[in-house]
């Protein structure tokens, strides 16, 4: 076997591992993913030489692939040095070329030449040739054999398309969330931009082929998503309403096209609706079941109860089935469901299928010929596509095959009414850490604007650690930026970094996708986290004691069950808070003596006196979240939603009484629940995360096989 030496790049205190396909940092392996360890090996290849932007765009990707070249691999580029603690403004490892490429500078050792390679240069000619024989005539059989197959599975397999191009038609730069499809007369797009909570939002059209972005006059104030159009194209079926809870039910409206006065449909709320292909009716759910109901809302009754909440709802072009994706309670996983039109016979789409956890957000090709859906979370987000066809001998496709990813996040995906085009929101997320200013009334970017948070700080005031977003990495620096370190790498996503009083050990949750989240510890000078909680209990919010030997936290169980415990680091017992059932977001007051937690859907904001050991009434608001002491303790700042504008309060703990801090109307935040944290500089300054990502609509060119 050759040496595993011959594999192995090594340079400073790292060492490329191209076998295991591993970066280790001091023997420990650090996670690199695919792209930006591409690079590092073109890189390594020529040390000291320039290796050209097109050099490395044809070793990233085919020349089929239609990317947006320039930002894909500048996040690849970014995310190398990140890993390598490497800076582009004073570089230790990779040097920029200004609109050339970029170099490797520091000294490398370059895998040595394989003794056996030399050996099997050495072999008699004879036995060459034999070998040569046999291998010649092994390959013509094996690639016959492999060509039977191929025509066979040819006529067997249908073929999903292709994208043949990729065109971004919209460039308005306003938000549009990948999890709220836009729909489509065939001449028109029709989405929803802004978030109610924020911004505000409104109906958008735009045409099918491009070009301005323009917003269709109604009196409906907090648009949250357009469920469908009507089978006439004459009607939005639209969602109206700030969304409260897990089930995002908003009142369900009915928007007449181009334009006109809107109407409500009965009194429903809605988390998901449809219309029948006859346009008569709505299908809607409502919590866990799905229900039917007339036009105006009359005549309601069950079709389904499902295990999770019913998303996206779409019918078949035949009418026969319904699909939809379902989020399921406690989970941060969704799958596609598939149902008959009567509601019966409710089944996930793909059962077993291991490439994601969550899918979403699927649609028919109008001839029913394609089913196209997303799949992914992350930088592993993709639109997926599955044939819905028989082929010649009857059988249907074997699963879905991937149609479009990276290095943009694509989601949302609508094919167009000739079902030529696909079309699809381009995410970029990103978000850029901002500090309130109150005595001027303005924003500021925090430490340079990081895309980070949440952030938090050592009580001496000299470090921080914050969350490097849409990573959700970990990483600790002094208040200036330096002495930069990333803590955690994947498949560890970091959330809601504390630190510990002495300044020894940051505590945070890991949000991994498609598991129970877990509260782990760690050393600001690295290590491997530790898992503070055994078992398939999901936990959140840690926050410390002031003595530092005890974490006070929220605990749910298998079933949703969830309370406010204590854990003692030193015995690692757990106790529960008295009366802390149903509670949970808990924050323990500087000294100790209180803990704040919200309650009843993030309806109350509650308060436990450790001296009494009983609760007591804080707030009552629409919707409570990111409750965060004062550093002097005589406050609870949070952030609250009412009448459907979001802001920034604090509740005076002696007297109750609620001051308005800021108003949130129109600050722009991105609909993700891990993006609109609210903390505190060390001075009580507002500390947010301000959104920054590129949010656009792509038409996808289809080729047909």
């Amino acid at each position: 076997m050759p040496s595993q030496n011959g594999s192995v790049y090594r340079f400073g205190v790292f060492e490329l591992d191209l076998r295991a396909a591993e970066l280790r940092k001091n023997g420990v392996k650090l996670r690199l993913q695919e792209q930006p360890c591409q690079v590092l090996v073109k890189l390594l290849e020529r040390p000291g030489e320039l290796v050209s932007r097109e050099e490395l765009r044809a070793a990233l990707w085919h020349e089929d692939t239609f990317v947006d070249f320039e930002t894909g691999l500048n996040t690849a580029i970014k995310r190398l040095r990140e890993t390598l603690g490497d800076s582009a403004d004073s570089p230790t490892f990779i040097e920029t070329l200004p609109r050339r490429g970029y170099r490797f500078i520091a000294p490398v050792e370059v895998p040595a030449k394989q003794e056996r390679e030399a050996s099997d240069s050495r072999e008699p000619q004879e036995i060459l040739h034999g070998k040569k024989v046999r291998k010649l005539s092994w390959i013509v059989a094996t690639v016959g054999a492999v060509l039977l197959i191929g025509v066979a599975n040819w006529f067997r397999e249908p073929r999903a398309p292709t994208v043949a191009n990729a065109v971004r038609i919209s460039n308005d730069r306003k938000a549009k969330s990948p999890l709220n499809p836009f729909v489509t007369d065939g001449v028109h797009l029709y989405f929803v931009e802004g978030m109610p909570w924020t911004t505000g939002s409104g109906i958008a059209q735009m045409s099918a082929n491009g070009g301005e972005t323009t917003w269709i006059s109604t009196p409906l104030p907090e648009v949250l998503a357009i469920y469908n159009i009507s089978p006439d194209r004459s009607e939005l079926l639209v969602g109206n309403g700030v969304a409260v809870g897990p089930e995002m039910a908003a009142e369900l409206w009915i928007q007449p096209l181009p334009a006109g006065a809107p109407h409500r449909v009965g009194s429903i709320r809605a988390s998901s609706a449809t219309w029948t292909p006859d346009g008569t009716r709505i299908v809607y759910s409502e919590g866990y079941t799905i229900r039917m109901a007339n036009k105006d809302g009359s005549e309601t009754r069950p079709l389904a109860t499902l295990s999770g909440i019913a998303r996206a709802m779409r019918f078949s072009p035949d009418g026969r089935r319904i699909r939809f994706y379902l989020l399921l309670p406690k989970a941060d996983a969704n799958s596609i469901w598939e149902m008959d039109a009567d509601g019966k016979n409710a089944h996930p789409l793909f059962p077993g299928w291991k490439e994601s956890p969550y899918q979403c957000c699927g649609n028919w090709s109008p001839d029913g010929d394609y089913y196209y859906f997303q799949a992914g979370h992350g930088s592993m987000q993709a639109i997926w596509v599955i044939p819905e066809r028989s082929s010649l001998f009857h059988r249907a496709a074997s699963g879905p095959s991937r149609l479009i990813a990276g290095p943009l996040r694509f989601g949302a995906s609508v094919p167009s009414g000739d079902g030529k085009k696909l079309f699809v929101i381009g995410d970029e997320p990103r978000v850029e850490l901002v500090r309130y200013d109150l005595k001027a009334g303005r924003f500021d970017p925090y430490l340079g604007g990081p895309s980070a948070g949440p952030v938090d700080f050592s009580l001496d005031g000299k470090w921080m650690a914050y969350v490097a977003y849409p990573e959700m990495t970990l990483w600790r620096s002094r208040l200036d930026g330096s002495e930069k370190m990333q803590l955690t790498f994947p498949p560890v996503r970091a959330y809601e970094p504390r630190w510990s009083p002495d300044g020894s050990k940051i505590a945070f949750l890991d949000v991994q996708i498609g598991r129970p989240w877990k509260i782990r510890m760690l050393s600001p000078s690295g290590g491997s986290p530790e898992l503070m909680v055994r078992g398939n209990s999901g936990e959140g919010d840690p926050t410390w004691m002031p003595d530092g030997k005890t974490i006070v936290f929220g605990k749910s169980d298998a079933y949703g069950k969830g309370a406010i415990y204590r854990l003692d680091l030193n015995g690692r017992k757990l106790s529960l808070v008295p009366d802390s059932g149903g509670l949970f977001s808990p924050r323990v007051s500087p000294d100790g003596r209180y803990i704040s937690a919200l309650a009843d859907g993030q309806k109350k904001l509650m308060l436990f006196d450790t001296s009494t050991n009983q609760w007591s009434n804080l707030l009552e608001g629409e919707e409570v979240a990111y409750n965060e002491w004062s550093h002097d303790g005589k406050y609870v700042y949070l952030r609250q939603n009412w009448g459907g504008a979001a802001e920034l309060a604090r509740v005076r703990i002696k007297d109750r009484v609620l001051d308005h801090v800021l108003s949130l109307k129109d600050f722009p935040q991105l609909a993700d629940i891990f993006a609109v944290w609210v903390g505190l500089t060390p001075d009580d300054a507002p500390l947010l995360m301000r959104d920054r990502s590129v949010q656009e609509i792509y038409a996808l060119e289809l080729q047909f096989h």
